[in-house]
């Protein structure tokens, strides 16, 4: 199979937020320009992880910007896409990293700016993965839950444990008085939040996608009310002494509300 890469349409859809040419031109005034470097150059390869699996996928790729700390690759994909698919995705972040580090490490640094490296990449790469969302941790283990519970219980669970770490980052901040802490606290507070705002979104689209289209899906689950719809399965609604197959439960469901 025959695999082709469109570069110059990869290429548009990078962006560069202009904050970013601020910190450097500050990293180079203040002496910081190697860190900020590694740093960058160790998220783009996450970054360009995540993008390029969900390009070969075939999955609508809007666009990748670039942050100075850090970069959002953003996807149209439906909410409905194979969870092996999403999982490998997020998954790809950060072993495209891993193999980034591995190839840079080859490079004849110094044994300072090789330490600097080490030690950029593995906070990079042990931050991004705490189960903790929206990071590629707290992803992961959201797609992963969804096997188990409905897609509906899957954020509760996810909510809930991402609730905890935050109030353990919030705890280390009193106990150490180490400022990152305190930002690592209230930006991914203000995240979670955002996110949480969306859940009633994510649900109806979740539903819509079912109605509009058609998934094949090898597994199938007996359930009783639209709270346990589960993703990757397909399902039989028990209503009274009868059962109705999913399609028809969510015709009547849209129309009685038109």
């Amino acid at each position: 199979m025959e695999i082709s890469i469109n570069t110059k349409n990869i290429l548009t859809k990078i962006k560069i937020h202009p904050s970013t040419y601020l910190f450097f031109l500050l990293a180079i005034l203040t002496g910081n320009f190697m860190s900020l470097f590694l740093c960058s150059i160790l998220l783009l390869g996450h970054e360009c992880g995540h993008f390029l699996t969900a390009y070969f996928l075939k999955w609508e790729t809007t666009n990748i910007t670039f942050y100075p700390f850090g970069g959002v690759a953003k996807f149209q994909n439906d909410i409905n896409t194979p969870l092996k698919e999403e999982i490998l995705v997020l998954g790809m972040g950060p072993v495209a990293q891993m193999i980034l580090y591995f190839f840079l490490k080859a490079f004849p640094f110094s044994n300072l700016h090789l330490s600097l490296l080490t030690t950029i990449h593995y906070n990079i790469l042990c931050f991004n993965l705490l189960p903790l969302y929206p990071l590629d941790g707290g992803r992961i283990l959201q797609c992963l839950s969804c096997y188990f519970f409905p897609y509906k219980k899957s954020f509760q669970i996810i909510y809930s444990l991402s609730a905890f770490f935050l109030l353990f980052f919030l705890f280390l901040f009193f106990q150490t008085n180490y400022l990152n802490f305190l930002l690592f606290f209230l930006f991914l507070s203000l995240k979670l939040y955002q996110e949480k705002k969306k859940i009633h979104y994510y649900i109806e689209r979740f539903f819509l996608e079912r109605y509009l289209k058609n998934y094949s899906f090898k597994r199938s689950k007996v359930i009783k009310k639209e709270e346990d719809f589960m993703r990757d399965c397909k399902h039989l609604i028990k209503v009274g002494n009868h059962y109705l197959k999913e399609k028809d439960y969510l015709k009547e469901k849209y129309e009685s509300e038109i």
